[in-house]
């Protein structure tokens, strides 16, 4: 009985925001223009699905469910192969649309056995995207580590903008990783990307017709903002112009209303140690900031538990909550996040959960989930 955050990738995958002051009139419109599209993607793309990144992860570990559709996994027989090693490669649809638009390959090392026990988990990812009629838009290369606690990547996302002409490339140094950990609300764990605290730094770079815009994006865990510092704009003739720094606000879901989730969703969820099932999750709000929650896992079974959530940081569009499980005597506590896509036609989840009693006392897991809306 356990449940969690939604799949997909392109964590790596930039395009655009907008600061909080007005640029010197010396800065050319050119540079102005990318540095809003450059933020503007930022806020309403990348960061509500930067977070996917360890759903997806978590979801084709678990083969042969739902969640990961058409990626296979192989024992690594490479020579030296450490104990608990995978490969990993196959189509997936990440935007869940019907259509494989996405390609992926890598490989994932476990600190234990994936069918019995749950430590943690390292690896390399590689993705690709392409649309028809588009073509290749975009290519990723990841190093990431996953634990109970947190989340760390690095590595380098390549998007190409077939509208403008626009590439977007975001690295994030192998020595210093980016890291992921769910918002509580707590100092060091504020919400800064849609339900998730980052710590850490993100090169942006964007080259185009109209020139170049060159940033560093600073995430810190105890900041609902994001610190952009270091940005120059280089036009085609080779004039480079200095931005200001700027404090950038990434609300989630902001202009929406916690009235939005509520609804009927069909859930498919896996966790590792590997373990997957489905539930019907009914969502009422029950006050400014709170919702009540139905779970029926599996659907149709009278296995009902209904417990309660809150919005994070002031997003309607991002909660978080917790519920016990299991029988008498080893019983475990899961606490979750949930993210509402954009789209508002279901969320995303990750959770993790630990047993407070029984012969797995101490031990746990993680979860992630998919959760579409099947009734408004």
């Amino acid at each position: 009985m356990r449940r969690l955050i939604a799949p997909f990738l392109v964590p790596l995958l930039i395009i655009g925001c907008s600061g909080n002051s007005d640029p010197p009139s010396a800065v050319p419109p050119a540079a102005t223009a990318m540095n809003e599209k450059l933020q503007s993607g930022m806020t309403t793309f990348l960061l509500p699905r930067i977070a996917r990144y360890e759903g997806f992860l978590t979801s084709i570990l678990n083969p042969g469910t739902p969640l990961a559709q058409g990626v296979a996994l192989a024992p690594d027989m490479s020579p030296g192969a450490p104990p608990f090693s995978f490969t990993f490669t196959g189509p997936y649809d990440g935007n869940e649309d019907g259509f494989n638009e996405s390609t992926l390959s890598g490989s994932a090392t476990f600190g234990s056995d994936p069918d019995a026990d749950w430590s943690s988990v390292t690896g390399q990812s590689t993705a690709d995207v392409d649309i028809p009629v588009l073509g290749h838009l975009y290519h990723s290369d990841l190093t990431y580590s996953i634990t109970s606690a947190q989340r760390q990547i690095s590595g380098t996302g390549t998007f190409a903008d077939p509208m403008t002409g626009n590439t977007s490339t975001m690295t994030v140094a192998a020595g210093a990783p980016l890291v992921l950990k769910p918002a509580t609300g707590a100092p060091g764990a504020v919400s800064n990307a849609c339900g998730y605290s980052l710590e850490g730094q993100m090169g942006l770079a964007v080259t185009g017709p109209t020139g170049t815009l060159n940033s560093t994006w600073n995430f810190s865990s105890a900041s609902p903002s994001v610190q952009v510092s270091n940005a120059s704009f280089v036009s085609p003739s080779g004039e480079m112009t200095a931005l200001p720094d700027a404090t950038i606000d990434t609300p989630c879901g902001v202009a929406g209303s916690i009235n939005d989730w509520v609804g009927t969703y069909t859930e498919n969820w896996a966790c590792l140690p590997r373990e997957s099932g489905q539930a019907t999750i009914t969502i009422v709000v029950t006050g400014a900031d709170t919702v009540q929650i139905t779970d029926e896992d599996p659907p149709g079974s009278g296995n009902i538990d209904v417990y309660t959530a809150q919005t994070i940081g002031g997003d309607p569009h991002s909660l978080r909550g917790f519920f016990n499980g299991g029988p008498a005597g080893s019983q475990y506590r899961e606490d979750f996040n949930w993210t509402l896509r954009t789209s508002l036609s279901g969320f995303a989840q990750f959770s993790s959960y630990k047993y407070f009693e029984g012969p797995k006392i101490d031990k746990g897991g993680i979860c992630v989930a998919s959760a579409p809306l099947v009734t408004p």
